[in-house]
């Protein structure tokens, strides 16, 4: 029987297994991702400390400099997905060769999760701000623990939407693309056990944003020499959760 513990454990030993390993097969990514961080920091810490600011007369083109640099960080996260996936699976699954189709394959499926899990988000946090303003009272402590609490729930099913349809990311990463819907099937018998999961990710994602949060450096350079790798840790787990549900449930056909 499968179980929450089950996956995380498997996930947790595909990290851990062999760290040197882990290193160097990811080492592309987090070599990009870094210069990427660099470059941001050199060229626009005031976007890393604060965003963008309204008003400002370059606000425009700070923007468009926030948007390039979002989606060179989306490009090396991905890029570490698609090594990682490939390295943990190919043991029992045969990747196809590498290639530009390939990772443009992988980086659109990234974007339609992301605009579900967008949309999904605007639909759960919406209704809980009305809530919220409806049912604020002078005491701020009440309005501030409820705000946590919608926060993790929101946090929660947005996880555990993400577990049910993003077998089609390994997919992808294999060369061997499957849709959402395959993807909604094949986790059908597991969906109870992914809310434990999704718990468990959603936790240690609001733990790690509140470390960042205490530590409140007000060097971008320091900020970034403390965020990248919480990032790509975090990224990981994730990334090994998904290797995980993808061995155990995927057929061996795809």
């Amino acid at each position: 029987m499968i179980t929450a513990l089950t996956l995380l454990k498997y996930a947790l030993h595909l990290l851990t297994r062999s760290p040197l390993k882990t290193l160097e097969v990811v080492m592309p990514a987090l070599v990009l991702m870094g210069a990427v961080g660099v470059f941001a920091a050199v060229t626009a810490p005031d976007l890393l400390a604060n965003g963008p600011l309204l008003g400002d007369i370059d606000s425009v083109r700070d923007g468009l400099r926030m948007i390039c640099f979002a989606l060179a960080f989306m490009f090396s996260y991905a890029l570490m997905a698609i090594l990682w996936h490939r390295h943990t699976l190919s043991d029992t699954r045969t990747p196809r060769r590498m290639s530009i189709s390939l990772l443009a394959g992988y980086l659109w499926r990234v974007f339609a999760l992301s605009l579900i899990q967008l949309a999904a988000g605007f639909a759960m946090v919406v209704p809980l701000l009305v809530f919220s303003r409806t049912a604020q009272s002078a005491d701020a402590t009440p309005a501030l623990a409820s705000m946590l609490i919608a926060t993790f729930i929101t946090q929660l099913v947005l996880f555990w939407l993400s577990l049910r349809l993003s077998l089609i990311l390994p997919a992808a990463a294999l060369g061997k693309p499957i849709r959402m819907a395959q993807s909604w099937r094949y986790t059908v018998s597991i969906a109870r056990p992914l809310w434990g999961v999704a718990a468990v990710l959603a936790l240690s994602k609001a733990l790690l944003a509140g470390l960042v949060t205490m530590i409140d450096l007000a060097s971008p350079g320091y900020r970034l020499a403390i965020e990248l790798p919480v990032s790509a840790l975090e990224g990981l787990l994730i990334f090994s959760v998904l290797t995980a549900l993808y061995s155990v449930q995927a057929p061996r056909n795809t």
